[in-house]
C-alpha cells in the first residue's frame, strides 16, 4: 500500500443538496466501465486510476470495516492531463447500522457515480477547521457537520429546512450525523487530485465523527489492481472514438502516467514481451488509427 500522508478537510455541498432527501442508491452510470468490490481501499484507489486518490480512515472510533469497499465508476474523460467528465464512487461501512458510519468518495472534478442517502431532516450544526500537512506546510481547512435533527411531518412532502435552523452537537448522537468535506494533499506534487467526501454516522459523538474525518490517509492505487481501471477504459474509448494513430495514443497516455505499445497492425499480431504491466495499454491498429485497446 502507498500512503500519501494525512488529510484535512473542506465543505463540500450546497443546500440545495442537503435540504432534500436522496435515494439510497442511485442508478450506475450509463456505461459502468469498474463496477466491483475489493478488499483495500489501495484496491479501490487502482480500480479508479492514476488521475485522482482516495482517502483511507485510520482513527474508525474502535469500529471494524464491515465488508468489501464497493467500487463503481464509468464515462470518464480526459483533457489537459486531469479528468474532464465522468462518475466516480467508492464507498464502505465501519460498524454496523446501529453505531458506525459510512464513507462515501469521488474524485472531486467527477459526478457521483452512486448518491449517498441523505435525509431530509439534516440540519447544520457547525464548521470545524481541521490542518492538514506536516508542521511548516500545514494548510487551513474547513468540514461541515450536520445532524437529522430537522423535525419533517410523517407522510408529507419534506419541508425545505430553514437557512438559520441549527441542530446541536448531541443531535449527532441522538439522530444521526452527517460530515461533508473535500481533502486535497497539503502540496500538488504529492498526490492527484482532490476528492469529495461524505460520512454518515450512526451512535456516534459529534467529536467521535470529527476525529474520524481528521484521521484519514491519502492513498494512491498501486499494483496489478490497476490494469484495466475505469481510466484506462476511458482512456481507450477517447483514442479509439478521436482516431488517435499510434504515436498520438501513446502521448496521451505518458501525459497520464501510462505507457502504450503496439501489438497488431491491420489484423497482423506483432511479436511482444510478454511481462505484465498494470499501467501499459497493448494497442491495435487499422490504417494507422487505434481500433483497440488491452492492458497489462
Amino acid at each position: 500500500m502507498r500512503l500519501l500522508g494525512r488529510v484535512g478537510i473542506a465543505g463540500l455541498m450546497c443546500a440545495a443538496l442537503l435540504a432534500v432527501a436522496l435515494p439510497a442508491q442511485a442508478a450506475a452510470p450509463a456505461q459502468a466501465d469498474v463496477q466491483q468490490k475489493v478488499a483495500s481501499w489501495d484496491a479501490a484507489a487502482a480500480r479508479l486510476g492514476l488521475a485522482g486518490s482516495l482517502w483511507e480512515p485510520i482513527e474508525t472510533a474502535g469500529l471494524r470495516r464491515a465488508g468489501r469497499i464497493a467500487v463503481l465508476a464509468g464515462n470518464l474523460a480526459f483533457a489537459n492531463g486531469a479528468v474532464a467528465g465522468g462518475d466516480t464512487f467508492a464507498s464502505v461501512r465501519y460498524g454496523t447500522s446501529r453505531r458506525g458510519f459510512v464513507i462515501s468518495e469521488k474524485w472531486a472534478n467527477t459526478g457521483w457515480a452512486r448518491q449517498p442517502a441523505l435525509s431530509s431532516r439534516m440540519a447544520k450544526v457547525r464548521s470545524v477547521f481541521v490542518l492538514l500537512g506536516s508542521p511548516g506546510t500545514q494548510v487551513t481547512l474547513t468540514a461541515d457537520v450536520y445532524a437529522n435533527c430537522f423535525p419533517q411531518r410523517p407522510g408529507k412532502k419534506p419541508r425545505p429546512v430553514p437557512a438559520r435552523f441549527r441542530c446541536t452537537r448531541n443531535d449527532v448522537l441522538r439522530s444521526g450525523g452527517v460530515l461533508t468535506f473535500t481533502a486535497r494533499p497539503a502540496a500538488t506534487t504529492t498526490a492527484p487530485g482532490d476528492t469529495s467526501i461524505v460520512i454518515q454516522s450512526t451512535g456516534m459523538t459529534f467529536d467521535q465523527l470529527v476525529r474520524v474525518a481528521r484521521n484519514i490517509q491519502q492513498v494512491a492505487g498501486s499494483g496489478s489492481d490497476g490494469a484495466g481501471s475505469a481510466q484506462m477504459v476511458g482512456m481507450c474509448r477517447q483514442m479509439v472514438g478521436g482516431g488517435m494513430t499510434a504515436a498520438q495514443a501513446d502521448s496521451f497516455a505518458i501525459a497520464y502516467g501510462y505507457t502504450t505499445r503496439v501489438g497488431s497492425i491491420d489484423g497482423v499480431g506483432l511479436a511482444v514481451t510478454a511481462d505484465y504491466r498494470p499501467d501499459r495499454f497493448t494497442l491495435s491498429t487499422v490504417s494507422g488509427v487505434v481500433t483497440s485497446c488491452t492492458y497489462g
